[in-house]
C-alpha cells in the first residue's frame, strides 16, 4: 500500500509539473491592457507558475489569432528577434514547443536577458506559432 502511494504521489507531482491537466485562466492585466477593447479575441489562455520570491517568471499560452497576436505585441512593446534562447525549448508544460515552429516569429522586450535576471521591471519573450495560431509567452517580472 505504500508502495502505490508513493507511485501515486510521483505521479501527482510529474504532472504538476507538466501542467497537466492544463486549464484555461483569466487573463493577466498586464494582457488585457495591452489588448484594450479587443481581449476578447483571446479564445483561451494557460499560465504556468516557474516560482520566485521577489522577483516571479511565468509562462503563458496564448490561443489566439494572428490580429490579437499583433495587439499584444504592439501593447507590451515587444521586438522582433531572430535568436530564441535555448532555455526556451526545455521549459516544462507538455503543450510548450520544443522546436521552432514552421513560420513562427519571436518577440522580445528591449531588456530581456534569458541567461540573467535583467534590470527590474516586466519583461517578454514571446514565439507566435501562426499556423496553431498559439503564442507562447515567457514572462520575467523584478522587482
Amino acid at each position: 500500500a505504500a508502495g502505490v502511494a508513493f507511485v501515486a504521489f510521483l505521479g501527482l507531482v510529474y504532472a504538476r509539473h507538466v501542467d497537466m491537466p492544463a486549464r484555461p485562466e483569466q487573463l493577466p492585466l498586464e494582457l488585457i491592457h495591452a489588448l484594450g477593447t479587443n481581449a476578447s479575441r483571446v479564445t483561451a489562455f494557460y499560465r504556468y507558475d516557474l516560482g520566485g520570491f521577489i522577483d516571479h517568471e511565468w509562462l503563458w499560452r496564448i490561443d489566439a489569432k494572428p490580429d490579437a497576436i499583433t495587439l499584444i505585441v504592439t501593447g507590451l512593446g515587444l521586438q522582433s528577434t531572430d535568436v530564441v534562447p535555448q532555455r526556451f525549448w526545455r521549459m516544462p508544460p507538455h503543450y510548450w514547443p520544443r522546436s521552432m515552429p514552421p513560420g513562427a516569429e519571436a518577440f522580445q522586450s528591449q531588456s530581456f536577458l534569458a541567461d540573467h535576471r535583467g534590470h527590474d521591471g516586466d519583461h517578454y519573450f514571446m514565439l507566435h506559432d501562426k499556423t496553431q495560431q498559439k503564442a507562447f509567452v515567457w514572462f520575467k517580472s523584478n522587482f
